[in-house]
């Protein structure tokens, strides 16, 4: 018996959050990767950390995805504007992952949706690694978990 395989995490939680970005803003990159790849002056990041299982039997498997949306925006000379607007970005984001915590996405011939989608925690210029070293760099970090099942 051969057995299918669906990248589950990519196809159907990651790809599907970067299109309602992409959708939503028409404007900077949106991108999926582990740490940030464009310094450009507004970008959006999103990564899968981890993933927990919550149920598994023969018929099926329950999962919990962790995933980091980092918005990053560059301003070398920040004034109140800038700190205004990088926060409305930050809370719009919000809005959005909150608006889209059911969501159903078809690949090929399957259908798979995540749900009980929630932003566990933001927070604000905890900057990683090369984020440090970028000068102006500003980073709203979100922690948006969801889960997902799958009937095999």
């Amino acid at each position: 018996m051969a057995v299918s395989y669906d990248n589950v995490w990519f196809d159907y939680i990651l790809d599907p959050i970067r299109d309602f970005f992409i959708t939503e803003y028409n404007y900077g990159k949106i991108y999926i990767a582990p740490s940030i790849l464009h310094k450009d002056p507004f970008s959006i990041r999103i990564w899968g950390n981890s993933t927990e299982t919550i149920s598994y039997n023969q018929s099926e498997w329950v999962k919990q995805y962790i995933n980091e949306i980092s918005l990053y925006e560059i301003e070398t000379n920040p004034s109140e504007a800038f700190y205004k607007q990088f926060l409305n970005d930050s809370e719009r984001i919000y809005q959005l992952l909150f608006s889209k915590n059911n969501l159903s996405t078809t690949v090929g011939s399957t259908t798979l949706n995540y749900y009980d989608g929630i932003v566990e925690s933001m927070t604000i210029n905890d900057f990683a690694d090369e984020e440090d070293d970028i000068e102006g760099l500003n980073v709203c970090k979100f922690e948006f978990n969801c889960t997902l099942s799958r009937v095999t």
